[in-house]
């Protein structure tokens, strides 16, 4: 069970908030390696946008690195620590397509799931984590809707409920995939200014984004991959030197 045992490592002093080296991995069942020899390091209070074609491998490495997916080859750490060895330090923010919005649970419900991995299972929400996930709640402005049910929430509401529900958790590490995905102009500028304010605390995030207008204004750096390999790590301002077809 992802949350069955809980574990609080300090972070290793010096390492990156990020590190893989030589990484591969496939989808269940799959006959070819989604993400192949992947090399990457992300230093803490960086923002780092994830871009590339779809199947490109983006949303299998955010994955490896939230401990979702097993790597078939190579290594991941995180502040140091392998993959698993502290969950609380990471958050993962999956594509909304992914969660069934019919389940009957409200928006307050949902983002209080964000504070099971301090938890566990056996453990029930107290006070601090009710306050923590009000306060995420509020700052992503869904206070007047923290009681409705998630399916009627809008497409932009319900993107920024799970930002609220990773912001929950309290992690070093946010990994974030499509965020800004059929949201409104108002939820995309909302996200930009909570992950800025997030890295200004020595935060670190990882965001799969098709986007990439915004690039240099949202982003510090940009790492590209097309068909499982990296194919470009740059500064953010420098990405439109890269001859890339996203």
């Amino acid at each position: 069970m992802f949350y069955g045992k809980r574990c609080f490592a300090a972070a290793v002093p010096g390492a990156p908030a990020i590190a893989v080296h030589a990484l591969a991995a496939s989808h269940p069942g799959a006959n070819t390696r989604a993400i192949e020899g992947i090399c990457l390091e992300v230093e803490a209070g960086t923002r780092v946008a994830l871009v590339g074609p779809n199947g490109a491998g983006k949303s299998t490495l955010l994955k490896v690195i939230a401990g979702l997916l097993a790597p078939q080859a190579g290594e991941v750490r995180v502040h140091g620590h392998a993959v698993g060895a502290c969950h609380h330090r990471v958050a993962y923010l999956p594509q909304r397509g992914e969660i069934d919005w019919r389940f009957p649970i409200t928006l307050r419900r949902l983002v209080l799931t964000g504070r099971y991995a301090h938890l566990g299972w056996l453990r029930r929400p107290g006070a601090r984590d009710h306050a923590v996930a009000d306060a995420m709640i509020e700052r992503l402005g869904l206070a007047h809707l923290a009681e409705r049910q998630i399916g009627e929430l809008s497409g932009g509401q319900q993107q920024r409920a799970l930002l609220a529900r990773a912001l929950a958790q309290e992690a070093d590490v946010l990994l974030l995939d499509e965020p800004f995905n059929a949201v409104d102009a108002r939820t995309r500028d909302l996200i930009a200014e909570v992950l800025l304010d997030l890295c200004r605390q020595g935060k670190t995030a990882l965001v799969s984004t098709h986007d990439l207008d915004r690039l240099p204004d949202d982003f510090d750096r940009v790492v590209a991959l097309r068909d499982g390999h990296l194919l470009a790590d740059t500064p953010a301002p420098h990405y439109g030197q890269v001859a890339f077809a996203a």
